[in-house]
């Protein structure tokens, strides 16, 4: 079939992450499962069908899921095409949604110090484990795709930092601070205690000692913010905006947010800049006697 195709070309050919093959499956899938309601085959869409379907996703999703969901069938298309599957494409001329201007939600630093304060000492594996990850989240702002995938060998204890690969199979090294390795080596101990054993495949594990799954993930962080006043999505993605608003909040450069974040682009990293100038702005109104 033609989707296995393409997922498979995705996988050895393009090497993207196995998340991410995940996400191109399920768009793919919803987009096929639309062209039955329609009645149409994919093969057979015209360029009118395709734009339909993209105003049926703007009426249910942002528009920043909808682009990604056009990305994921216009690279579908282009393959079929490319591989002599199908002479016209129907997504060609699809252009991406203009997204509105938001930006990224943060815990308050003090909110999020005050929590951190209160974290319970690690007594087992599953304590020790969900501590960790919450606090290396905020601790290094890696996604949620690579905290899943890291490994024990990835930190360096000689220069206190942790080898990240990154989108694109890029690699990148996160200083941490050496009190982290001290909870790592803690964790390390309760798993390898609870399991009678030192052989994973990954750092962190679930309770049949296989890799995390991502919802696992997000539930951990989640429980951990769920009294955070001062946002209303609790997802590791939160801690992430989090430390690189703290950072730049504190006079951190942006070029050495970018890089600690992985970002491929100075723009993506800019959108931080607004948050540091809004904090800016409530200082100045408290502090100067002409504000």
């Amino acid at each position: 079939m033609e989707l296995d195709s393409f997922l498979r070309y995705l996988k050895f050919e393009k090497r993207f992450s196995a998340h991410t093959i995940e996400s191109y499956q399920n768009d793919l899938k919803q987009f096929i499962l639309f062209t039955k309601e329609i009645q149409k085959d994919f093969m057979t869409m015209s360029s009118r069908d395709v734009r339909l379907w993209v105003a049926s996703m703007s009426k249910a999703y942002a528009a920043s899921s909808v682009n990604r969901k056009m990305s994921s069938i216009k690279s579908f298309y282009k393959f079929l095409q490319r591989n002599g599957l199908l002479e016209n494409n129907p997504a060609e001329s699809l252009s991406a949604l203009k997204k509105a201007s938001r930006t990224p939600q943060f815990v308050e630093q003090k909110e999020l110090e005050r929590l951190f304060e209160s974290l319970p000492e690690s007594d087992d594996f599953l304590s020790a484990r969900d501590i960790l990850i919450f606090e290396l989240f905020y601790a290094t702002g890696m996604r949620k795709a690579e905290l899943i995938e890291l490994k024990h060998t990835d930190f360096d204890e000689v220069s206190n930092s942790v080898k990240v690969l990154g989108k694109g199979k890029k690699e990148r090294r996160i200083p941490i601070h050496n009190l982290v390795f001290v909870k790592i080596k803690s964790y390390i101990g309760f798993r390898n205690n609870h399991f009678k054993s030192d052989q994973f495949e990954t750092l962190f594990v679930n309770t049949k000692g296989n890799k995390l799954a991502p919802k696992t993930v997000y539930n951990v962080v989640n429980s951990f913010l769920e009294n955070c006043w001062s946002v209303e999505k609790k997802s590791p993605h939160i801690l992430r905006h989090s430390f690189a608003t703290h950072l730049l909040n504190k006079g951190a450069d942006l070029n050495a947010i970018k890089e600690l974040l992985g970002h491929s682009s100075l723009a993506a990293t800019q959108v931080y800049t607004h948050n540091s100038i809004e904090r800016l702005k409530e200082v100045h109104k408290q502090a100067h006697p002409k504000a």
